[in-house]
């Protein structure tokens, strides 16, 4: 009895030793231990499972066992929910969630070997994420927009991975290097995938740099090279006519400042601004598509207004009228007196579904 108690206290103190280090801070932050016990969040800071960090006036790097990175800018706060990693077992767990302010996130070997076991969180969405970089900026209202990101090593080489961004409405893939998305809340759909346009001098401080050379996931590869082998036209192939080995993403290690951790905030407020500005466009698009006040071939009559829609239909005995704002998304299915109308869409796809049924009875 005694032997099996002293095993299980020592499996336990194992389970909770230390998962990474803190290997740069600009200034002190706080740490929040799983017991409460608060320590001062600075270089060499070790971590342990279910750590709170917080920073304050400088940003953090935080560098785990498995070589995941992730960088904190000054005023967020990141929950180490889960961390599990050993391969010697094949058994392999991470769970972080970003409550505040901006993260650059960087895929180490949790997400190559384990990534079904890696879920990354905000307050209105979660990440699933398949061997990857991208930076999520959460505001104090838990709107968060995720910027897919390249991977990159020192040699040069680059590739981009994929991330889905989900809502309990829905999901979104983002797939080609520097894709975004918005969610606001659990309960609508992330925004439609826009790419943005970076000014190309900024790049460079947008990316986590691995010293040492990538390594693909198998997957991923293989989904290249089927994609690449379908694209090709065997009647327009002139591959051969091109120097290879000179078709490389320029890359300049030199120019990024590795601890310029208060640059990024300033980059992501010029991605985020035109993201929104894309977001909007893209709203406004969905809004008026195809809706226009008038009466159609069944009856309804729909008034477009600056700041809603009115939905309008009657039989002659029976009426159903909505007034509905249009800064969202309808599904409308009615059923009035044995006139079936289905998938009556106001703005884009998904959004609010509303069932509406009267009979004149």
């Amino acid at each position: 009895m005694y032997k099996f108690i002293l095993l299980f206290v020592i499996l336990s103190s194992q389970a909770w030793g230390s998962i990474g280090t803190i290997t740069a801070a600009k200034s002190p932050g706080t740490l929040e231990r799983a017991d409460g016990e608060k320590l001062s969040s600075e270089l060499n800071t070790s971590l342990e499972m279910e750590d709170k960090i917080e920073t304050f006036q400088g940003g953090h790097r935080l560098e785990f066992i498995d070589e995941t990175i992730v960088d904190m800018t000054s005023q967020s706060v990141l929950i180490i929910d889960d961390y599990v990693y050993d391969p010697a077992n094949n058994v392999g767990s991470l769970n972080l969630k970003a409550k505040l302010g901006t993260m650059r996130y960087a895929s180490g070997k949790l997400a190559s070997n384990f990534r079904q076991n890696v879920k990354i969180s905000t307050p209105t969405s979660n990440i699933g994420v398949r061997g990857t970089d991208f930076t999520m900026t959460v505001d104090e209202l838990g709107g968060s927009t995720i910027i897919l990101l390249p991977s990159c090593d020192a040699s040069g080489m680059c590739y981009t991975g994929e991330i889905t961004v989900e809502t309990d409405a829905g999901f979104v893939i983002l797939n080609q290097a520097f894709q975004a998305t918005r969610t606001s809340s659990w309960g609508k759909k992330p925004s439609p995938v826009v790419k943005i346009d970076i000014d190309p001098s900024l790049i460079n401080n947008l990316l986590i740099v691995r010293k040492k050379q990538l390594v693909e996931d198998s997957d991923v590869i293989a989904e290249r090279a089927m994609k690449t082998l379908l694209d090709i036209d065997l009647l327009e192939f002139k591959e051969l006519d091109e120097d290879l080995l000179a078709i490389e993403e320029e890359f300049d290690e030199l120019a990024i400042n590795w601890l310029d951790f208060d640059l990024l905030p300033d980059i992501l407020e010029q991605v985020n601004a035109e993201l929104i500005a894309l977001l909007s466009r893209d709203a406004l698009a969905g809004r008026v598509r195809g809706k226009k006040s008038g009466k159609d071939d069944r009856g309804i009559v729909l008034l477009v207004g600056e700041n809603d829609w009115t939905w309008f239909r009657t039989d002659g005995t029976n009426t159903i009228q909505l007034v509905l704002n249009n800064e969202s998304n309808y599904t409308l299915n009615v059923y009035q007196n044995q006139i079936e109308i289905y998938d009556y869409e106001l703005g884009s796809s998904g959004g609010n579904r509303i069932n509406v049924y009267q009979s004149g009875q």
